[in-house]
């Protein structure tokens, strides 16, 4: 059975389309491929626990396309990883990990950096068969570079989707990481 096609599924392709052709300048465009590593401590709403300082590893990738001097368009992954210890999780070894593809904007000027974005994918425990669901990340940093290189350390907020189809649940997650990126075309 085929569902059909509703006319709110395609407000944000449209929007984010709209605004790449507005703001998109071949001439100042440049793009840069980034890698992020970093560590991260979460919370899971299943645990009945709070934020816990359980760290786990963050790693992401994305591609940027600066279309004027201070705004860029940014597509990529992130995997969060962070350990549970308290709530439901005391006496038991228990890490949650969460897979996500994300696409955004971001605000440079010169060294500080901001960005926002949605997340899609889900965050659970080892068995956990997640509905993929929308998240949020915002993040801050400071970056400064060197030749093509770039070199952006920063804290990013992200609120993941950690819905299964018995529960609705989210995860909460806060990473500190530094990104490595090259400039591809200037």
């Amino acid at each position: 059975m085929r569902t059909p096609l509703k006319c709110r599924s395609l407000i944000l392709p449209v929007f984010l389309l709209g605004l790449f052709g507005l703001l998109y300048n071949p001439v100042e465009a440049q793009i840069y491929a980034e890698v992020r590593g970093g560590t991260a401590v979460g919370s899971h709403t299943a645990t009945a626990a709070a934020m816990e300082l359980e760290p786990g590893l963050s790693v992401a990738g994305m591609i940027s396309l600066q279309t004027s001097g201070v705004l860029s368009l940014y597509a990529g992954f992130v995997r969060t990883q962070f350990g549970c210890s308290n709530g439901f999780c005391t006496d038991r070894d228990i890490t949650f990990a969460g897979n996500d593809a994300r696409l955004g904007l971001s605000l440079s000027r010169g060294g500080p950096w901001m960005q926002v974005g949605l997340l899609y994918g889900g965050t659970g425990a080892d068995g956990d068969k997640l509905n993929g669901g929308i998240g949020v990340e915002a993040g801050l940093g400071l970056a400064f570079s060197a030749g093509k290189l770039r070199f952006s350390p920063g804290l990013i907020y992200r609120r993941h989707n950690a819905s299964t189809a018995i529960r609705k649940d989210h995860a909460v997650s806060l990473s500190l990481d530094l990104g490595i990126g090259l400039q591809l075309r200037n």
